[in-house]
């Protein structure tokens, strides 16, 4: 008899370890996939996050989702600078390496040619009069911004507003204090707007060799990714589950932000939980989106409030993913203090479970695809995970970077969490 048990014993956690090794075998075949450099970054150079959202619908279709109400793809337009050719910076004839000693701002216009460097310090722009002495000397030259490191709004907002008049008339250098850090803009300011790290640009530099071609995309065209599981029943009631598969793209074709935890983690956690719960359905119908243009301003998700595929007044929850690849600290759920029902049900799986070393409480905040639908009335959360890595917009978000410590733990407790919504 008690060999029997222990052989039962054995066989169970051997299929639990079996299980779960294949949930993370997936997750990061999903995550490898979607950051590969066959996706372009999942942006705006070679269609990038076209071919991705063609992916995903290909594994919603694989997984059983439905489309809904015969859609699969929910397309809208946005406008966007893209950087589909190399960009280059020789300072004192000395090349810098793209994405380790410089980004071009995405917001950055053209130049192409030698400058001299003008070296720039606040005294030289505090006053209207001031910039206006200044602009006149430096006109055909370039300018390296020399500003104090400074993490007050307000002088920050300073130092901006002195490089957007600055560069209407002259490329613009501004040194980095910390690391480089990407984005995406929609429209192209008329010289370049370089940062660099710091040693990179020595006080003594005199001279600046610059190549940067942007090219603005006035109706950048992107599409929501729809899939729908059916509730068991008759319900007509929504759990919506999210996460934006979009990243930034290439800085030309020599530089890409490959984004694996921002956000292909996101997107296989919900492509995990898809399949489970197309196995598995709930008590109402869920649907699973996801979205585009979220680096460019929330575009997907502002669109689907717009657009409204179902109706907003029957969604129960939406559950946001971003930033999963972590959680060697636990998850922080933010919009927990306006839903504190849900986030008590959610600590007490998880403390009953113990599958996370904690989770934690956030407030509102506007930082990712759940906010349009908060703004509307919807019920929403948005899950990150905590620890590990920090690597965030920049060219060191790869798929071997990440843990994946929470992402088992995160994925049972929401499957725990989802049929009490």
């Amino acid at each position: 008899m008690r060999g029997r048990m222990l052989t039962a014993i054995i066989v169970l956690v051997i299929g639990t370890s079996m299980a779960q090794d294949t949930v993370l075998d997936k997750a990061r075949s999903c995550i490898s996939t979607l950051a590969a450099p066959a996706m372009f970054g999942r942006g705006y150079v070679n269609g990038g996050d076209s071919l991705a959202a063609d992916w995903i619908a290909e594994r919603f279709e694989a997984l059983g989702l439905e489309p809904l109400e015969g859609r699969r793809f929910q397309p809208f337009t946005f406008p966007v600078n893209t950087f589909p050719d190399s960009v280059r910076v020789h300072i004192d004839g000395r090349r810098s390496r793209p994405g380790i000693d410089f980004i071009v701002d995405p917001a950055s216009g053209p130049d192409s040619g030698t400058f001299h460097l003008v070296h720039l310090v606040p005294e030289d722009l505090h006053t209207p009069e001031r910039r206006a002495m200044t602009i006149g000397a430096v006109m055909g030259s370039a300018v390296v911004l020399d500003l104090p490191p400074s993490k007050h709004k307000d002088t920050l907002a300073m130092y901006r507003s002195w490089e957007h008049e600055l560069v209407r008339f002259v490329p613009v250098i501004r040194r980095a204090h910390g690391k480089l850090t990407w984005s995406v803009a929609a429209t192209p300011t008329r010289h370049a707007l370089i940062e660099m790290v710091s040693g990179a640009v020595p006080d003594t530099a005199s001279e600046v060799t610059i190549a940067v071609a942007p090219v603005a995309v006035p109706r950048h065209h992107a599409r929501n990714v729809l899939g729908v599981v059916k509730a068991r029943g008759g319900s007509r009631d929504w759990v919506v589950i999210t996460a934006h598969y979009d990243h930034l793209g290439m800085m030309g074709p020599d530089v890409l932000f490959a984004g694996a935890n921002d956000n292909a983690s996101g997107v296989a956690m919900m492509l995990s939980l898809a399949e489970e719960v197309a196995r598995a359905p709930l008590k109402h119908n869920v649907l699973f989106i996801a979205f585009a243009g979220e680096e460019a301003g929330l575009h997907g998700s502002r669109w689907c409030v717009t657009d409204r595929p179902i109706d907003l007044a029957r969604i129960r929850m939406l559950v946001n993913l971003d930033l999963n690849g972590t959680g060697e600290e636990g998850i922080t759920v933010v919009n927990a203090t306006e839903h504190k029902a849900v986030f008590r049900r959610l600590v007490k799986i998880n403390a009953r479970h113990k599958r996370l070393p904690q989770v934690k409480e956030r407030g509102p905040a506007c930082n990712s695809d759940h906010c349009p639908f908060a703004l509307k009335g919807v019920p929403a959360i948005f899950i990150y995970t905590m620890g590990g890595v920090s690597h965030y917009h920049d060219v060191d978000d790869l798929p071997a970077t990440l843990s994946l410590a929470g992402f088992e733990g995160l994925r049972r407790n929401l499957l725990d969490l989802l049929p009490t919504l």
